[in-house]
């Protein structure tokens, strides 16, 4: 998961006092600069050293970059969140940043729910805005551990006191929803979808059994405000909407095949006119709600967020006949401009693509090795992307499975993601529709927004008995991967 760490971290905690016998590199300031010139800088070890001290601070931010990487572990997270919580005699902050890792990892959240009732009980929420907003942020998660009036007065004071960066439309949202007002919920939720980027899944959800007609026009509507809209929300609808488009898409290209396979077959059925024009106009449709999709993206992109660019160069790479490596090579290197490792990491899939002039097997390895020497989260799934391609030899799909398998167990929401997509379009052995469905369930559990597209996707060819089986296989990998 590389999600671009937020702002409010730079500002998380106080000045570390004291020495200790441990000697960190970087004080905490110093840390939160690094973090500052390079969201993805690997400052973990210093923070390390500094919570060893017992610093509360230190936890909470170690806590929060943790929680931002991709293969971090869980419980640790979670530990040093209710640590710098100290029952409520800490930073109480800390509860708001474990509320948010719930709320992204639904897998979580029943095995914490007990936890944080007693968290809820061990500090005034009506003290301080920042007490408010934090049990505020809880509510979100576990509407049914704050009850309506307490969560109505607390909405109240949040609104009254908050000076900078208020946002109680989802606040309003889930009110709304949990009293069972749906048309005043999702007139909240269209309107916190435009300042709190957690609002785009939640309104998604929201809109239940029509969300991937309803959405699609909701974003329509939108389109005007992109410009002025805050550039993280601006992504998010983009990937969404890319997202809605690629199950339509793969809908569309299996009710092609199924005409095609009829019209070559004994029977040889011929499609008429008529048919062949609503074919002719799905697709066109299709397509003009991908270059919709593409247009926020790269609106994003356009005004420097780099998990923007980096959504667009991987577009790019893996659309090789669509686009060429000059233009890609120079987004990398816009990227590398602000977030040096990730563009690294980025320059080594640019050299793997076999379609073009610059694949550079050995540079490409070089790279890798780099970031794994850099402890770079993703840099073992880049290997295993190496091997999968045949990069410098023939694929080896069981190496790549492999080097995904053992991510997967360390913690990593992408490699379950990466081995789904390997058993659902691989060849051969790799291809298991079951496995695939399992692991995008697991993936989506952990917070892998993406693999939503892909279970819908399953759905529509599993049968039912296949589904159970993997629901349940899914249930097992669940309790071994949140230990």
């Amino acid at each position: 998961m590389n999600a671009m760490i937020p702002s409010r971290l730079l500002l998380a905690g106080l000045c570390v006092a004291g020495a200790g016998v441990a000697s960190a590199s970087q004080s905490l300031e110093q840390v939160r600069y690094a973090l500052y010139k390079d969201p993805s800088a690997n400052v973990s070890g210093d923070l390390r050293v500094l919570s060893e001290r017992g610093d509360l601070a230190s936890k909470l931010l170690l806590g929060d970059v943790l929680a931002n990487t991709d293969g971090a572990n869980r419980q640790e997270v979670i530990t040093l969140y209710k640590d710098a919580f100290a029952d409520g005699r800490g930073q109480v902050p800390a509860l708001a940043s474990l509320a948010r890792l719930l709320d992204r990892t639904p897998s979580l959240q029943a095995g914490q729910r007990e936890w944080m009732a007693q968290a809820l009980t061990r500090y005034p929420a009506n003290l301080d805005p920042r007490n408010t907003s934090t049990t505020l942020e809880v509510f979100l998660v576990y509407p049914q551990l704050v009850s309506t009036e307490q969560a109505r007065q607390l909405l109240a004071l949040y609104q009254q006191a908050c000076l900078l960066n208020c946002r109680p439309e989802l606040y309003r949202a889930v009110l709304a929803e949990r009293e069972g007002d749906r048309q005043r919920a999702e007139l909240e939720y269209q309107q916190a979808v435009a300042v709190d980027v957690r609002a785009i899944d939640r309104y998604y959800r929201f809109l239940g059994d029509d969300q991937d007609r309803a959405f699609p026009a909701f974003a329509r509507s939108l389109e005007a405000r992109r410009p002025t809209l805050p550039v993280d929300i601006v992504h998010r609808i983009g990937s969404l909407l890319d997202s809605i488009n690629s199950v339509q898409r793969a809908d569309f290209e299996a009710d092609r095949y199924e005409r095609q396979t009829r019209a070559m077959g004994p029977a040889r059925v011929p499609p008429d006119a008529a048919q062949l024009a609503m074919e002719k106009a799905r697709g066109e449709t299709l397509d003009t709600a991908r270059a919709e999709a593409h247009r926020w993206r790269d609106n994003a992109a356009e005004r420097g967020f780099v998990p923007a660019m980096v959504s667009r160069t991987n577009f790019m790479i893996s659309n090789p006949t669509e686009h060429n490596a000059e233009e890609t090579q120079a987004l990398i290197d816009q990227v590398k401009s602000r977030e040096p490792t990730r563009a690294k990491a980025l320059q080594a899939s640019f050299y793997m693509v076999n379609n073009w002039l610059t694949l550079d097997p050995e540079k490409a390895r070089a790279l890798i090795d780099e970031l794994i020497a850099g402890n770079y989260p993703d840099a073992q799934l880049l290997l295993a992307e190496y091997y999968s391609k045949g990069v410098e030899d023939e694929p080896d799909q069981d190496k790549a499975l492999q080097i995904f398998q053992a991510q997967a167990e360390a913690g990593s929401t992408a490699a379950w993601y990466r081995m789904a997509t390997l058993h659902a379009y691989g060849r051969a052995v790799c291809h298991d529709p079951v496995k695939a469905y399992t692991y995008a369930q697991v993936a989506l559990a952990l917070g892998e927004n993406g693999a939503r597209g892909l279970i819908k996707r399953l759905q529509k060819t599993l049968k039912k008995d296949d589904i159970e089986r993997a629901l349940a296989a899914r249930a097992d990998l669940l309790k071994e991967a949140t230990l």
